[in-house]
């Protein structure tokens, strides 16, 4: 027989009859959790309990947008969206839709009254992992990076705003983020694989860096639409190469992580420290030869190298991550035992990117 905290049971909303499960954990230890899929009630409990987000007559859209962003990461699956009375209309709607359509995977409104919309979030953990949300986050980045610059080498505004307006990799980061929460809440992990929590903590980190750096291929984008004439086309070309460089270290990092390889993690690390060389190169090259560069021209140039500069500084923070995730590959203890990656993940911090929105 077991007694459980009744606060806790409060909290997971459980009745007499609910189901629980009780993991051996090791030698000494049991872990008891509740599925999220049959718990009554709270953060994370995915039942079919409703929340109710209440809406004052002169909120904005965007505002409305975030608030539902929120209780999306939260782990809720009906939200209830209520507005004043009469402060409802058409266009309000539209553009709340449109908004979340944009931001989250797997959000649909599926009623619509007079006073408000009920929104469901239809996709389970299992018809989407963490991982593969994380690798079509990569994917989609990549893409941008490659865009942004051919934008500013063709001087193709159409193909730049193409590339700011793509929202696909914000959508795929919050489902990465639900997810990584919800798993953290429920508390039931295997030693030495990658939902314990340290391990999920990381996965939230390397995600935002993904993040960040797509940001980053969006401001490389607005340089094409603050200009009024083509680039010299030799500073696109010196540009160009410093993009492949940036290009590869990132990529480095990202198949790193999937790959969980400490050794490309170091390589990666090193290679990213060589960049600043580059850097100063190409700004010493644009300074001495000019080329006809315009000070609009200039300014461009300088704010996408800056843009490459902070992509390739994302890309050490992940291989950071990455040897904190794989400490097991080149650590061992005095007497030649391995260690196990769990002991060691808190002596590796997470590191913030001094560029993180």
């Amino acid at each position: 027989m077991i007694s459980l905290p009744k606060k806790w049971v409060n909290e997971m909303g459980l009745v007499q009859g609910s189901p629980l499960t009780i993991t051996r954990h090791n030698s000494t230890s049991l872990i008891i959790s509740v599925d999220r899929t049959v718990a009554g009630k709270g953060i994370f409990a995915g039942g079919e309990d409703i929340v109710v987000l209440s809406i004052p007559p002169i909120e904005a859209p965007e505002t409305t947008a975030v608030k539902i962003s929120c209780l999306y990461l939260q782990g809720f699956n009906l939200i209830k969206v209520k507005f004043a009375e009469n402060s409802l209309t058409s266009a309000r709607k539209s553009a709340i839709r449109e908004l979340i359509r944009r931001q989250l995977i797997g959000v649909e409104i599926i009623s619509d009254s007079s006073d408000g919309l009920m929104v469901q979030i239809l996709l389970g953990k299992s018809e989407l992992s963490i991982e593969n949300a994380m690798k079509r986050m990569s994917i989609v980045f990549s893409s941008m990076r490659e865009e942004a610059i051919s934008s500013l080498a063709s001087f193709d505004k159409k193909r730049a705003l193409d590339v700011i307006q793509k929202d696909e990799i914000d959508r795929f980061a919050s489902y990465a983020a639900r997810h990584i929460l919800g798993s953290l809440n429920h508390r039931v992990f295997k030693l030495g694989d990658d939902s314990e929590p340290e391990k999920l903590a990381v996965h939230l980190v390397i995600s935002t860096a993904i993040q960040n750096a797509a940001d980053c291929a969006r401001e490389i984008a607005s340089q094409t639409l603050r200009v009024n004439a083509p680039l010299n086309e030799r500073n696109i070309t010196d540009l160009r190469k410093i993009n492949e460089t940036a290009t590869g270290i990132f990529d480095s990092a990202v198949l790193s992580f999937f790959k969980r390889d400490s050794k490309a993690a170091e390589k990666t690390i090193e290679s990213a420290k060589k960049f600043p060389d580059l850097e100063r190169e190409f700004l010493e090259t644009l300074t001495r030869t000019k080329n006809g560069t315009s000070g609009e021209e200039l300014v461009a140039l300088v704010s996408a190298l800056e843009s490459l500069k902070k992509i390739v500084h994302y890309a050490s923070d992940i291989s950071t991550q990455v040897l904190g995730l794989s400490t097991e590959q080149y650590v061992e203890i005095e007497d030649g035992r391995k260690v196990s990656n769990r002991l060691m993940m808190n002596e590796v911090p997470l590191v913030r990117s001094s560029y993180e929105i």
